[in-house]
């Protein structure tokens, strides 16, 4: 199985090279193409990128949809394996997702969980025991949450429903769930786990970055609408 790992990126030259040095890292019997959609970065990003091997797609418009969507158009992977420029990718992570792909045909959509890996020592651990609970629980009750930073989609299925809604500037990842769904069975997956930078918890603090992510998720679920605000933070 060929699988597209797709990152998404914009001015990201801090973090950038230990996700893509994460995907060199990789223990798997499948094929692995690397596609970076950038921003049109104003630093290093595309550089770094181009030197660990991978393809980068330039997109004028800047967001995490945007980014996806041009990176995820030109993959030829059978399999895109999403995630995030700050992210840091166990050893085993294309392998779990091709596994449980190749196990189940009938499956469009995989995810699994999103930990803190920079923060402090009970700060990692916390992050991972709550979102353990939190994500494992709504799944159990059907109620879906993946992350953009770590799921990954069969390529024919994205292709059917068109790809990431690029209206959006939050939710993106809901959307998509919430329309490829329809088409196939999506499976959480707590061996499909990645750690991400607590950057931006590290600015908002615990309460502001809880609240705004729940409440933008229900608020999803329930309504269709998302929050049309996202402050970067680098």
């Amino acid at each position: 199985m060929l699988v597209s790992v797709i990152i998404g990126a914009l001015n990201e030259e801090r973090y950038i090279a230990t996700t893509l040095e994460g995907v060199r890292q990789q223990k798997t019997k499948h094929k692995i193409e690397l596609i970076v959609g950038d921003g049109y970065s104003e630093d290093k990003t595309a550089s770094i990128a181009k030197s660990y091997g991978a393809r980068v797609v330039k997109e004028e418009r800047r967001s995490a949809a945007w980014e996806r969507q041009a990176a995820c158009k030109v993959a030829n992977g059978e399999v895109l394996a999403i995630t995030d420029a700050d992210a840091k990718l166990p050893q085993d992570w294309v392998q779990n997702i091709a596994a449980e792909f190749a196990a189940d045909k009938s499956l469009v959509m995989v995810y699994g969980p999103v930990y803190f890996f920079d923060a402090s020592g009970w700060e990692n651990k916390l992050s991972k025991v709550v979102m353990d609970i939190f994500i494992s629980v709504s799944a159990l009750f059907g109620m879906h949450n993946p992350i953009g930073s770590n799921m990954a989609v069969r390529t024919k299925a994205f292709s059917k429903i068109r790809g990431f809604n690029t209206k959006l500037v939050t939710a993106e990842d809901l959307d998509l769930l919430k329309r490829i769904s329809k088409i196939g069975k999506v499976k959480y997956c707590s061996n499909v786990a990645v750690g991400v930078s607590s950057r931006r918890v590290k600015k908002w603090g615990y309460l502001r970055f809880a609240i705004f992510h729940m409440v933008n998720a229900f608020k999803f679920h329930l309504t269709g609408k998302a929050q049309k605000k996202y402050e970067p933070v680098r």
